[in-house]
């Protein structure tokens, strides 16, 4: 390769770098909102905070979820400190994130969330980390 073709080159990798790393910090900012209602709800449930993690519910999930099933559920389990979503997929249809949480104590459950319009329409943690 010529010099000048190198240079030409080069400035191809280096501009696709750079709007692939626009790509990516698109997707990280608009999946922030849901990111951050998954992982609330993760730490509210398992800290006892159960109006505020059903008012994170779609109300038809909200209907068979009320705030002593959620009590039942979540009860003996060890409070979530840390959640973290490694894989974000959002389309026309909602967002789905999975994950993992763990506890102070090194306990660590799987993550799966469905978030629509800011709403959790499907959620799965298991295993529960109880105490």
């Amino acid at each position: 390769m010529t010099g000048e073709t190198m240079k030409t080159f080069l400035k191809i990798i280096l501009g696709l770098a750079v709007l692939g790393g626009i790509a990516a910090a698109a997707v990280l900012f608009l999946t922030s909102g849901q990111r951050e209602i998954a992982r609330n709800f993760v730490l509210q449930s398992s800290a006892g905070q159960y109006d505020q993690a059903r008012a994170l519910l779609h109300p038809n999930l909200q209907s068979q979820f009320t705030v002593q099933r959620l009590r039942e559920a979540f009860a003996g389990v060890e409070p979530y400190t840390n959640v973290s979503f490694a894989s974000v997929e959002s389309d026309g249809t909602g967002t789905r994130l999975t994950g993992s949480a763990t506890t102070d104590s090194g306990c660590a459950s799987k993550l799966s969330f469905e978030v629509l319009q800011g709403q959790i329409i499907a959620f799965d943690i298991t295993p529960l980390c109880r105490r």
